[in-house]
């Protein structure tokens, strides 16, 4: 959201800037200011984040439908299961140094739920232990922002 402010500072100060730009010569610096705040806000949608966010969170989508098989006392196949978190993982490790700052404490909180999860994939343990990381309330609402959230909307 900050970055949204930001962006939109910064996009309603070049339309600002033309006004009083022919004036005074001071304004060809302003202008010269003005390219460099676009391509920030492109940079950020071609970022490693934005770039692979639509995998990731298919990726997450996938995981917890197959954990909350286990809700419904269907078994799960830890095998495949581990295999999932750990595409996210690697995924994930490649797309958290550049997550925006209005994102990257609900990413990494996803991560480390998914990790969590599928460390607790072993014969004899509780449905419980595997599920709760990723449908529990502490982590629901992390879970919920890196769902829905979308680089292009920082872009507009």
């Amino acid at each position: 959201m900050a970055a949204a402010l930001m962006l939109a500072g910064c996009s309603s100060s070049p339309d600002a800037t033309p006004a009083a730009a022919p004036p005074p010569p001071a304004s060809a610096p302003a202008s010269s200011s003005t390219p460099t705040a676009r391509p920030t806000a492109t940079a950020t949608s071609t970022s490693a984040f934005c770039l692979d966010l639509s995998t990731f969170q298919v990726g997450v989508v996938a995981f917890r439908g197959d954990v909350g098989a286990a809700i419904e006392g269907q078994p799960l196949d830890f095998k495949e299961l581990r295999r999932k978190a750990a595409l996210i993982a690697d995924i994930g490790a490649e797309m958290q140094p550049s997550a925006p700052p209005d994102i990257a404490e609900e990413f990494r909180t996803v991560l480390k739920a998914i990790e969590t999860s599928a460390s607790r994939l072993k014969t004899g343990a509780k449905a419980r232990d595997v599920v709760d990381p990723v449908y529990g309330e502490q982590n629901r609402s992390a879970f919920d922002a890196v769902d829905t959230y979308d680089c292009g909307a920082a872009d507009g």
